[in-house]
């Protein structure tokens, strides 16, 4: 049983450090779906802001014709 102590030991050494190894990249995978779900919604509020302001310019050219037509 002594001889198997040492295995044992190192054995358990690398469990632990492959754990850890594991735990960590979890957790920045975590990070980056987070920080991709910000980036999606941001990306999403930008598309909205765009569509309002293309709206916005579409109107005032069809109300300048408008008025140029009405002259």
């Amino acid at each position: 049983m002594d001889d198997a102590a040492p295995v044992l030991i190192i054995f358990g050494a690398f469990i632990f450090a492959g754990t850890m190894r594991w735990m960590k990249y979890k957790a920045e995978a975590l990070k980056h779906s987070a920080a991709n779900g910000d980036l999606r919604r941001e990306m999403d509020d930008m598309r909205e802001r765009i569509k309002v302001l293309e709206r916005i310019v579409t109107d005032k050219r069809s109300r300048l014709e408008a008025e140029i037509d009405a002259l």
